[in-house]
């Protein structure tokens, strides 16, 4: 299965295989970043990273920013 990756504030997109019933989580890992560094959203939806990714078809990944 494809997703269509598009990433924030960089505003690039990627399209990735993964295999149905992988987690966030797991496709974290497979772009190499951080799941306290970035927010996985689903339209206007974030998505915690133990959901599962089922027939999905696009994905946004805002990155985190934090400081003092």
């Amino acid at each position: 299965m494809k997703v269509k990756i598009t990433r924030f504030p960089q505003d690039t997109s990627t399209i990735v295989e993964i295999k149905k019933g992988e987690t966030v989580q797991m496709l974290l890992k497979k772009l190499q970043l951080r799941s306290d560094a970035v927010i996985v959203m689903r339209g206007s939806t974030p998505i915690p990273v133990d959901d599962t990714l089922d027939d999905e078809k696009e994905l946004r990944i805002l990155q985190v920013a934090s400081g003092g």
